[in-house]
């Protein structure tokens, strides 16, 4: 009887849950793009398509052989060029004349808001805008606010944005996420190349970012049947169904959880910190696991905890705030932590509103110099200047963590251009025990990503000297002399192999951001303090 009673429920044990293998890839893409922060916004999704996205594509399929003459050259990654594969090109011609119609109504949007700036505004003078109103084109009507700066003679305006995500030009069904299996880290750069399924081994999904079914399949343990439900609700049937659901393996039993105070290095500007059993994320940007890295002791998606209680953003940058990241870890995370938007402008649109239009709802901006309360300390906001091209753009801070009395400050790619600013930072919060500072000390032209949302082009003068750029040496130490740093950490630099799909940057010993980080860290080190130039991961104690 016993051996039958074994054979009985061996037969009718469940069967074991699903998860997604490590090393599949879900990339998310907003009207064919891979999804950044600025394509979920109607009004700056708009003027990308039409400025930027239209251009790259229309470009690339009447003279490919330029692109891939172009993306042969180092100097051209990261430019307006697509990466091919086998097939692409008719691919993107057959996607490229359906998807037309779709943009349409964005193509109106982005009409509207150049009529209102080289038609309308132009022609105020400082009298009342209350008849100007009655000019403003259809999408806009109502949709905007206009007002003079306080010269009382430049006109400006804003979005009313909750009227642009309710209207529609905001389409959730323009949104997808393309599965797909990574073996290697040379991803290439995904912002120029549409978002489509170029092999039978990738499966795109339309779906809504904030979607509840995108945290079930990322959270794991699904059920068979679960899943087959799931592939249902997504349309993905026959082949693509069976293509999907191999992305999925048993569930591995979690690791035992940490609870040691710690701060993690995880690579480029993301930090993770425990304290107290609390835990912090900054600006996330996380490698995949489960392929040929594994011998590098990088820090992955496994080794996140169950909970990250807050996130932490300090601007507005793919490279900052990364949604294929941001998407992959919502079910675990509390809060969003960012700082406090200008408002509504085509250049900082309202960054909360981005993340609820994402699926995070509990968002929290903080202006300069507020606190947050956490067990066993504060999250302070600190002033960011630099490194946006010296645009009115304020969604932008340092994060000052104060954990019980261990002082550390991420400065992320802020730049000492006001020499006076950190030692006001200083006399109003005091010593700062640790900072990590960013030092890519050459960066890109302003135009490179907010060039589409100009009214018109700039000089190449101008736009070469206006730069997306971090500290250099004599910036980076004159932070560290005002804070008195004893530990100063040199990250975002952009080399970890995983930050190919964002970010385009080569160094060589003789770069400015090498030079410029090497004698920092010398720097520093020559007055007794610890310092390094940080890479893949690193682990340090609380209390150094």
């Amino acid at each position: 009887m016993r051996m039958g009673a074994d054979v009985a429920l061996s037969l009718h044990s469940p069967a074991p849950l699903l998860s997604l293998k490590r090393n599949v890839i879900a990339e998310p893409a907003v009207a064919g793009w891979y999804a950044w922060s600025y394509l979920l916004p109607p009004f700056t999704l708009a003027k990308y398509l039409k400025g930027h996205y239209r251009n790259i594509v229309e470009s690339y399929l009447e003279k490919p052989d330029a692109h891939r003459t172009a993306l042969k050259q180092a100097r051209f990654q990261g430019g307006p060029f697509v990466h091919e594969c086998a097939g692409s090109y008719d691919r993107i011609r057959s996607w490229y004349e359906t998807v037309r119609e779709q943009y349409a109504p964005l193509m109106e949007l982005a009409d509207a808001i150049e009529e209102l700036e080289q038609k309308i505004l132009p022609t105020l003078d400082g009298a009342t805008m209350e008849p100007v109103y009655r000019q403003l084109p259809e999408p806009l009507a109502g949709r905007v606010e206009l007002f003079y700066n306080r010269d009382n003679r430049t006109p400006d305006y804003r979005f009313i944005e909750p009227l642009l995500y309710a209207s529609p030009y905001f389409d959730p069904g323009l949104q997808q996420v393309r599965f797909s299996t990574i073996e290697r880290d040379a991803r290439e750069f995904a912002l120029t190349t549409p978002v489509l399924e170029y092999t039978p081994e990738q499966v795109l999904v339309t779906v809504p970012l904030d979607s509840p079914l995108l945290d079930r399949v990322f959270a794991g343990g699904l059920d068979p049947r679960e899943l087959d439900q799931f592939a249902a609700d997504l349309g993905i049937e026959g082949e693509r169904a069976t293509t999907f659901k191999g992305f999925f393996e048993e569930t591995p039993e979690p690791a035992a959880p940490s609870q040691d105070d710690t701060i993690e290095y995880v690579g480029h500007a993301c930090v993770f910190v425990r304290h107290r059993g609390t835990t912090f994320l900054v600006d996330p940007v996380i490698s995949y696991s489960g392929y040929s890295h594994e011998s590098d002791g990088r820090f992955t998606f496994d080794d996140l905890p169950e909970r990250i209680d807050n996130v932490l953003i300090t601007h507005n940058h793919q490279d900052h705030m990364l949604l294929e990241t941001l998407l992959r870890i919502r079910h675990r995370v509390g809060r969003v932590v960012i700082a406090k938007s200008a408002g509504s402008s085509l250049v900082d649109p309202d960054l909360k509103r981005i993340l609820r239009a994402l699926g995070f709802d509990d968002v929290v901006e903080l202006d300069d110099l507020d606190t947050l309360r956490t067990p066993g300390g504060t999250i302070t906001a600190l002033p960011f200047l630099g490194e946006h091209g010296d645009i009115r753009i304020r969604t932008k801070c340092g994060w000052l963590l104060d954990l019980d009395g261990t002082r550390v400050l991420f400065a992320a790619d802020s730049t000492n251009i006001s020499p006076q600013l950190y030692a006001q930072v200083t006399a109003a919060v005091g010593q700062v025990d640790t900072v990590f500072i960013g030092m890519e000390s050459v960066g890109a032209p302003v135009s490179w990503l907010y060039g589409p949302l100009f009214p018109e082009r700039l000089e190449r003068r101008i736009d070469a000297g206006r730069r997306l750029k971090g500290s250099n040496f004599e910036q980076a130490s004159a932070i560290v002399d005002t804070l008195r740093a004893s530990s100063v950490y040199v990250y975002a630099m952009g080399q970890e192999p995983w930050l190919g799909a964002v970010m385009c940057v080569e160094y060589d010993d003789k770069h400015p951001a090498m030079i410029d980080s090497n004698k920092l860290v010398a720097y520093v080190r020559e007055r007794g303090g610890t310092s390094k130039r940080l890479f893949l991961h690193e682990s340090m104690a609380v209390r150094g």
